[in-house]
């Protein structure tokens, strides 16, 4: 009897302990009431009804904060705890209606909701106001680490984050994910903020910032070493009124800014400011995005984007930008000591922005193709304007400039132009360009408010008339699929279709991919290697550096013919440039890709055209600057498609 009462027990104890363990793992609910004239449980039947009981407690993984739907709560959210992967926080609201829960700071509290050192919380269906009776630095939404760690998973949805009068300061913001400290390296991993509204806040409209960017290519060589943000997804958001910048995302890593829309830009700050930028960061990609009506009340700013101090390897693609004084796009490797490179900037859509297309102040590798920039009549905007510094170098290829104003180009022979389609005026400083065109596109309704407007008609001289890009876009902006070896149609409209298998060429180049040996290439002495620990394709790639090493390779052509070389590359350390190209063919008497200046693979292409009597070339691989390696994989030279 006693063995059997023991067993009884055991099974009870354990099957106690495992309902308390579910009961844990699926949370607990509490509700909050603000007009509740009791302090209840947190039942429903029961809230809590102020912030201080909210704060006071410790929350558990799994647990669901929930306020009540159209009441305001004074003061500030500042809750503890964190959830985990499997059951994070949840802060969400409840009750019959759509009228959001209100957190209403009042500008007593420095944000109305400040997450600090928790993770694994998802915030969703709040209103949030932090309006004080005079500017001061404040937030809407602050979400802080400092000396943490790593802390992951936050997910900011559906929120309305209005009127937070903070002063004219980078740390004030409608919402900001803010890495601060200097004791332990910490960074986020994993943040999405999507559907959600901001209105009428100062300075910043949604960014993230952090304590720990320091690296060479940022000018700094002391301090908190660069610990990249990771995971950081900014998407289908609604920004207007802001005081200053609108979307900033500082050091990243393969951040996506996306589907986002941005207006009335710089509307009180003194300092420049922009719609969407990125600064300190590697491979941010900006897409999908309008934005319009930035303002440039002074200095230098006011544009759509900008690829900022320190970045490599940004690509913005597939935005649509319209209205706005100071521009389209900046690059700005504009400080002493700043490194920006690898910048592309790949079918937008740019109409009626003011001033120029392109502020050009420090990039030294960027690529602008398959854009579509529509100047109208009346128009002073310059399609290229320098700094002064002439730091800015960029290969600008198959781009239609629709041009009726008056507006030029800054420092032409700093960048290389090769198959871009110039239509209405020609301004003296426009490059020679040799694969331009100078006829009408045709397009479809130039001159309207939508982007159809600009799609290439019938019978348009830009169809299949560009030049092969290799790694380019997939798509064109309107999700058409545009050809790797058949040519594809110029601007950010692919309006024929193709066949890429009829239009691949074989190659001149003797062992492109480099799969076990250097045959065929003369290179140079104890400076090329065959490397299997990366590569793009097979199971070699050619490893050539410290700078300068390269390697050579004659290849037969035929005379008054057109090929791509076509290639990819990347390299060891961000002080290091890798370029491909042609020479000795009897045309110009040298060209060359965009220089590969990521750490990942990508893809590059340059077209040459032989002389009247030419039958060879020499195709090139060359690590040109810097301490790290340059690596080269599936190069080939191909007769240009029809």
């Amino acid at each position: 009897m006693r063995l059997k009462l023991a067993v009884a027990l055991v099974v009870l104890l354990l099957t106690s302990a495992l309902t308390c363990a579910g009961a844990s793992a699926a949370g607990s609910s509490y509700y909050v009431d603000c007009s509740a004239t009791a302090a209840g449980g947190g039942s429903q039947a029961s809230p809590w009804n102020s912030l201080a009981t909210v704060n006071a407690h410790a929350f558990a993984a799994g647990d669901r904060l929930l306020f009540a739907r159209g009441v305001s709560c004074a003061g500030q959210l500042k809750p503890t705890g964190s959830g985990t992967a499997a059951a994070p926080i949840t802060v969400d609201a409840y009750g019959a209606g759509s009228a959001r829960p209100v957190i209403a700071g009042g500008g007593t509290v420095y944000a109305a909701v400040h997450l600090y050192n928790v993770q694994y919380w998802e915030i969703r269906s709040l209103e949030v106001t932090n309006q004080g009776t005079s500017a001061a630095e404040r937030n809407g939404i602050l979400v802080e680490l400092a000396d943490f760690g790593t802390g992951s998973h936050y997910v900011v949805d559906n929120v309305y984050v209005h009127d937070v009068n903070g002063g004219d300061t980078k740390n004030s913001n409608g919402i900001q994910f803010r890495v601060s400290g200097t004791t332990t390296p910490t960074h986020f991993n994993g943040v999405t903020v999507e559907n959600s509204e901001i209105y009428h806040v100062d300075r910043e409209g949604l960014t993230t910032s952090s304590s720990w960017g320091c690296r060479a290519i940022y000018a700094c060589t002391s301090g908190p070493a660069w610990t990249a943000n990771t995971g950081i997804v900014f998407r289908n958001n609604l920004i207007h009124d802001i005081g200053g910048d609108g979307i900033v995302l500082r050091i990243g890593a393969d951040a996506v800014v996306e589907h986002n829309t941005a207006y009335d830009i710089w509307m009180r700050s003194a300092g420049n400011n922009a719609g969407i930028w990125t600064i300190n960061s590697d491979r941010t990609v900006v897409q999908y995005n309008e934005v319009y009506r930035v303002r440039r009340p002074c200095c230098n700013d006011g544009m759509a984007f900008d690829s900022d101090g320190g970045n490599r390897g940004v690509i913005f693609q597939y935005n649509f930008s319209h209205d706005n004084e100071g521009g389209f796009v900046l690059f700005c490797g504009c400080s002493s000591g700043w490194s920006t490179s690898g910048t592309i900037v790949r079918y937008n859509l740019s109409i009626n922005d003011k001033s120029r297309i392109l502020y050009a102040a420090g990039e030294s590798a960027a690529q602008i193709y398959g854009n579509t920039f529509y100047l109208p009549s009346g128009s002073s905007t310059k399609v290229i304007e320098d700094n002064g510094s002439s730091s800015t170098k960029a290969t600008w290829t198959n781009n239609v400039v629709y041009n009726l104003g008056s507006g030029g180009y800054d420092q032409a022979a700093n960048y290389v132009f090769r198959g871009n389609l110039y239509y209405g005026s020609h301004p003296a400083t426009e490059p020679a360009d040799p694969y331009k065109s100078t006829a009408d596109p045709l397009l479809v309704a130039a001159g309207s408010t939508s982007p159809s407007g600009y799609q290439l008609g019938s019978g348009s001289p830009a169809l299949r008339t560009g030049l092969n890009l290799a790694g380019s876009s997939p798509k064109d902006y309107f999700g058409n699929p545009v050809p790797a070896n058949c040519r594809p149609d110029i601007g950010f409209h692919q309006r024929s279709t193709f066949d890429d298998a009829a239009c691949a060429g074989t190659s001149l180049v003797q062992n492109g991919g480099f799969e076990s040996s250097t045959s065929g290439w003369s290179t140079t002495s104890g400076r090329a290697f065959i490397a299997t620990d990366t590569v793009h394709s097979g199971a070699g790639s050619l490893k050539l550096g410290p700078s300068q090493a390269s390697a050579e390779q004659v290849v037969t052509v035929q005379p008054n013919t057109t090929y791509v070389l076509s290639g990819w590359g990347r390299v060891s350390a961000y002080d290091t440039e890798l370029v491909i190209g042609a020479k000795a063919f009897g045309g110009t008497s040298e060209v060359r890709a965009p220089a590969f200046v990521n750490t990942t693979w990508r893809g590059g292409s340059v077209t040459f055209t032989t002389g009247s009597s030419t039958a060879t070339a020499t195709v090139y691989c060359f690590t040109r600057t810097g301490a790290g390696f340059g690596y080269c994989d599936d190069l080939t030279v191909t007769r240009q498609a029809p």
